[in-house]
């Protein structure tokens, strides 16, 4: 049996325990929630979309709402735009906590990302060390951090980001963003907070550096790690 095969017979089961006779409010109140954040071209995007399409051709019923980069129209202006973005992915995942239609829900880019952004605000100026705690401890109350089941921070090399930026690109010329510097702080902003906040500890949030792999390899190792948290889910569920 192939790794994938096994996979695929993991998620059927895990299904048959998560809602059985398709019932899901016999049993949990709730979806899985799942939080997709990290670097630029770390492979975010990406992996929402490859692991929303496994569950679903797997029996799953799924949610993945838009990324709020892509949904906020506001000017970029730091830290408002982040402020926005942050309570956009609030916003989505309030309306699904209670929302028994769905099985499983995947942000790209939820509550953590709004904290590492802080970080890198603190870490620049922008805004001072007691705003940053201020506006952390609001993120992950836990009215907002217990809507959650699993933080996965997906992360890549400022040189393996900048090769995956412009193997698509019409021109070699670097953006905002995607440039040595900013992606060098980004970088550093997400492994600050990683240290800081004590994720590591945390069996709710998984970091992992893409930039040696495949997507295939990438998207194989989250599924290890969502299925990991479900059976905590379930388990705390008795």
């Amino acid at each position: 049996m192939s790794r994938t095969q096994t996979f695929e017979r993991q998620a059927q089961e895990l299904l048959r325990r998560f809602d059985p006779a398709s019932e899901r409010k016999r049993l949990l109140d709730r979806p899985f929630m799942l939080e997709l954040f990290g670097t630029p071209k770390s492979g975010k995007s990406t992996m929402r979309e490859m692991i929303k399409h496994f569950f679903k051709r797997n029996g799953w019923s799924v949610s993945s709402p838009l990324e709020g980069a892509e949904a906020v129209e506001l000017p970029r202006a730091e830290p408002q735009y982040n402020f926005q973005t942050a309570e956009y992915a609030l916003s989505n995942a309030r309306e699904r906590f209670y929302n028994k239609r769905f099985h499983l829900v995947i942000f790209d880019r939820a509550i953590y990302d709004g904290v590492t952004r802080m970080e890198l605000y603190r870490r620049k100026g922008i805004i001072t060390a007691e705003q940053q705690a201020l506006i952390e401890g609001y993120y992950l109350l836990p009215w907002n951090a217990g809507m959650f089941d699993m933080h996965i921070c997906l992360v890549a090399d400022v040189e393996t980001a900048i090769k995956r930026e412009l193997a698509r690109a019409l021109t070699k010329k670097h953006g905002e963003t995607m440039n040595p510097q900013t992606l060098s702080d980004l970088l550093a902003a997400h492994q600050s907070m990683w240290d800081r906040l004590g994720c590591a500890a945390n069996p709710a949030m998984c970091w992992h550096d893409s930039s040696k792999e495949r997507e295939a390899e990438t998207a194989k190792a989250i599924l290890e790690n969502l299925f990991a948290a479900f059976e905590r889910r379930l388990q705390q569920s008795r």
